[in-house]
């Protein structure tokens, strides 16, 4: 109520100011007033700064120890500044080309006088032409030490002289969009001086000369080379101190090793033509998957050139030599922190480690002609080789733009290379050398020539097949390589143009043989037989290939078997002059308008109840059914190809790849493993530098079963392919030593040595099948037949059996004491199979017989037998048990197959 007045007072003069505005509305409009001044135009606002794109990348150190031990790396060197200390730019993706940033891992030890960069390595090298005829090769300018600090005083310890080395504790700058910019720690421009003016200690082998000449030449081609890998930060000793952290290791996936040829006074990346480059990593892995040395840090063989050089001779003494070679015991040098080395380091002056030396000799291996060879704790006289020696060209090519160097091994040959293969050489007094002593590389070309030295190493071997009664001995051919053959010899393919069954069930088989001479391919006419003038199908040629006929029929209560148990066959030959006999007669006609030829198999009858039908064309490979050999090929330097008609002896076989395909209607077997995988390593399957195994006919993996199928069994081992080629491929795993077939106590397939990642199935197998993760080898499990591993009685008593004993398994009673049974088997004649009624047999059940050809150990065997498995158990009390393998190790499941063995990836 006290505030009414007031409200009422706001009223009055509200009403008054509208009554005003009111009455000036209503009045006349006066004139108008002067325009006023124009206010001044304000300042312009300065242009706001431009955005920057943001760069997505993979930060490496924000990665946890698992994601890094999944991580694959690549990189690019984009400039080098070379001077007193080269500066590198270059950047880093991961396997999907994402950006990688945060590498820069730094670790310090009490000792060390500057960080080091723990996931990386630079290193720069120059190459030097070659003079009288030698190649050109790598030197490296890092070849000091890092200086490092006394622990207990706190002194400086300096650099000294040392062999080809890293460096890796200069300057990094992680530029944050994964380019890194690197400055060396050492003055290159500084190494030829150090070296000079350093005090040598000729007690510890150290000799000036053995590092080279190290002048920094501008001129030359020089090869920035940088490795990035190693273990995860935090884990093993990559720890800020570099301790321990107790934590294992935890490598990376894939490393990166990136190498740039440049010549540093024009800045340019070299030609092609001017550096030096001869072997691709991808013909490595071929073979090796991928290398595993220096930690899985080193995979390309450019970046291992330029530190496995001559220069890895520096601080060794020359071998000691024994009667037949070298000694492996012997100290071959105390280093300067006086660490002993075993084995060698320098023959005949030069460097074990040499890149070619080290790689031709450790690839030489069991053929060497000198023993007791030992480098960095690999005896290179017990490494096997799996293909003919002289293959060159699976490592060395120029047809690939990788190495236009590839084809110096004949247009560049020299002492150091060739002697490593050709051991027993000794070059300066000429023994084993036709050419006499040699003191430099001058004559090795102008002796030799590049074409002599491509005739000398086409690969032609005696064959040597000690599996079949009347076996081939030294006399006859082989030919190691299809496209590397002899003047004048002829390749034959085979063209299987259809496998089926006629209205009788007989097997009906439609082909024609290709033959390839000088480049130009035609088709076979076969011969006209006539008696006593036209005994052989081809002109300069004896024998030929056989058709071959494998099938399933029921097996241990099994209707429709997945594994093969039946064979029949007929040399084609026979059939063509009318020899044949029992189940191998037949009749032969044509050839068509298309050049085709028919054969049918008379003698066979294919049961009703016979399942994955498979015929194949190939395969012949003993005196009785000779392989098809050529003639008339002239001889090739010291080696004769002539042909004895009575001892069947001579000619060159050139084994054309066998042929298979399913019959029509028939369901295909399942696909386990490709050729192709298998001539990565082998090249011609079956085909070896001292030896070959069934000729070299039986050459086709995927037809391997249609003998080594789970009914065959030798020396109480398996011979199903499932099981005795695990064993020979993972010899090196296995407790138990793999002797099936072994010609001598000592020489066994235990001896073999693989070359590649052991775990890595895909090597072989085609993906899906050795882990049923396919559905066609899934719904196989329940129908694999079981091997036989045991039948008959053993004798494993050396006095009785002098010449077989060390061959049996020690799984049997090799006393002769238990007979294990008859069977099963089949008959072609008869149209049958036996089996083991009594269910006496040894077998091992199909899962358990492959994986434990490689996991042998008593500990796996009970975990097998644990989970329904059966090994060596009696096939009566094998058929009672079913295998729980798949309940684990499933696709998918806890331990699933494909997990566990492709780890490395």
């Amino acid at each position: 109520m006290q505030h009414r007045p007031l409200k009422q007072l706001c009223g009055l003069i509200a009403t008054a100011a509208v009554a005003l505005v009111l009455i000036g509305c209503n009045g006349k409009t006066g004139p108008a007033g002067a325009n006023g001044t124009n206010g001044t135009n304000g300042t312009n606002g300065t242009n706001g700064t431009n955005g920057t794109n943001a760069v997505i990348t993979v930060n490496a150190a924000q990665l946890t120890p698992d994601q890094w031990g999944q991580l694959s790396l690549n990189g690019s060197v984009t400039s080098v500044t070379m001077g007193a200390k080269p500066v590198v730019n270059f950047t880093v993706t991961d396997g999907k080309g994402t950006p990688v940033s945060g590498l820069g891992f730094t670790s310090k030890s009490s000792s060390a006088l500057a960080p080091s960069y723990t996931n990386f390595a630079f290193t720069v090298a120059k190459l030097v032409p070659g003079a009288s005829g030698s190649p050109s090769k790598w030197v490296s300018y890092v070849v000091t030490t890092m200086p490092t600090i006394d622990t207990k005083t706190g002194n400086t310890i300096a650099s000294v002289p040392s062999t080809p080395s890293t460096d890796n504790t200069g300057t990094l700058v992680d530029h944050g969009d994964g380019s890194y910019t690197y400055t060396f720690y050492r003055d290159i421009t500084a190494a030829q001086a150090f070296l000079n003016n350093y005090t040598y200690d000729a007690t510890k082998n150290q000799v000036r000369d053995d590092l080279g000449d190290v002048t920094y030449n501008a001129n030359l081609v020089h090869r920035i080379a940088i490795q990035i890998g190693g273990n995860a930060r935090g884990t093993s000793t990559n720890t800020p101190d570099g301790s321990n952290s107790g934590i294992t290791g935890v490598p990376i996936l894939t490393p990166a090793n990136i190498t740039y040829d440049f010549v540093p006074a024009t800045g340019a990346a070299a030609a092609t033509t001017d550096t030096r480059n001869i072997v691709d990593m991808a013909s490595c892995n071929k073979c090796h998957t991928r290398f595993e040395v220096h930690g899985g840090n080193r995979i390309d063989p450019r970046y291992c050139v330029v530190c496995h050089n001559d220069q890895r001779k520096y601080g060794f003494k020359e071998a000691a030599t024994t009667a037949t070679g070298y000694d492996p015991n012997d100290v071959a040098a105390t280093s300067s922190t006086g660490t002993k080395t075993y084995g060698q380091r320098k023959i005949n002056g030069l460097a074990v480690g040499d890149f070619p030396a080290f790689i031709h000799r450790l690839h030489m291996g069991e053929e060497l002609s000198k023993t007791g060879y030992l480098y960095a704790g690999v005896p290179f006289n017990e490494t096997t080789y799996p293909q003919d020696l002289r293959n060159c060209s699976t490592c060395h090519t120029a047809s690939i733009a990788a190495t236009p160097q590839g084809d110096a091994w004949n247009t560049n040959p020299n002492r150091m290379a060739c002697g490593a293969c050709h051991d027993a050489i000794d070059w300066n007094t000429g023994a084993n050398h036709g050419g006499g002593a040699q003191t430099s590389d001058l004559q090795c070309s102008g002796c030799h020539g590049s074409a002599g030295i491509k005739l000398n190493h086409i690969p032609v071997s005696p064959k040597n097949d000690s599996f079949a009664t009347g076996a081939y001995t030294n006399g006859s051919y082989l030919a190691g390589d299809r496209n590397n053959l002899p003047p004048g010899a002829i390749k034959i393919d085979y063209d299987l143009k259809s496998v089926t069954l006629n209205a009788t069930r007989n097997p009906v088989f439609t082909f024609k043989f290709k033959q390839t001479l000088n480049g130009t391919t035609s088709d076979v006419v076969f011969n006209t037989y006539a008696a006593g003038t036209v005994t052989e199908m081809m002109n300069n040629f004896v024998g030929s290939p056989s058709v071959y006929m494998a099938f399933a029929v029921p097996q241990d209560g099994i209707t429709a078997p997945a594994d093969v148990n039946a064979t029949a066959s007929a040399y084609i030959k026979k059939v063509w002059n009318g020899t044949a006999t029992g189940t191998g007669v037949g009749t032969l006609t044509g050839p068509d308008a298309s050049g085709y030829y028919t054969l049918t198999m008379t003698g066979v009858v294919i049961p009703a109840n016979a399942t994955l039908l498979r015929g194949g064309l190939g395969y012949t490979y003993n005196k009785n059914s000779q392989p098809l050999t050529q003639t008339n090929v002239p001889n090739l330097g010291t080696t004769s190809f002539a042909y004895d008609p009575v001892t069947m002896l001579g000619g060159l076989s050139v084994p054309a790849p066998n042929k298979f395909m399913t019959v029509s209607g028939s369901t295909a077997r399942r696909n386990i493993v490709d050729s192709a995988k298998c001539n990565d390593c082998h090249k011609t399957l079956g085909v070896f530098t001292a030896s070959a195994y069934h000729a070299g006919e039986r050459n086709n993996a995927e037809s391997c079963h249609f003998c080594h199928n789970p009914n065959q069994t030798s020396s109480a081992w398996s011979a199903n392919a499932s099981t005795f080629l695990h064993g020979i491929h993972g010899g090196s795993k296995r407790t138990v030593p793999f002797t099936w077939h072994a010609p001598s106590p000592t020489d066994t397939f235990a001896n073999v040595t693989y070359p590649a990642i052991l775990n890595n199935c895909e090597a072989c197998h085609v993906p899906g099948s050795y882990d049923f993760s396919n559905s066609t080898n899934a719904a196989a499990i329940p129908n694999m037949l079981f091997s036989t591993v045991a039948k008959g009685t053993y004798n494993t008593d050396p006095t009785t059996n002098p010449t077989g004993y060390f061959s049996i398994s020690p799984y049997v009673d090799g006393t002769g004491a238990t007979n294990y049974g008859t069977g099963p088997s089949y008959s072609a004649a008869t149209g049958t199979l036996t089996q083991d009624v009594a269910g006496t047999n040894l077998v091992i059940s199909p899962i358990t017989a492959a994986c434990a050809s490689c996991h042998d150990s008593s500990a796996a065997v009970a975990h097998f037998k644990g989970n329904g498995g059966s090994f060596y158990d009696t096939r009566a009390t094998a058929l009672l048990k079913v295998e729980q393998c798949m309940v684990c190790h499933g696709s998918g499941r806890t331990a699933d197959i494909k997990a566990v063995h492709m780890t490395f990836k």
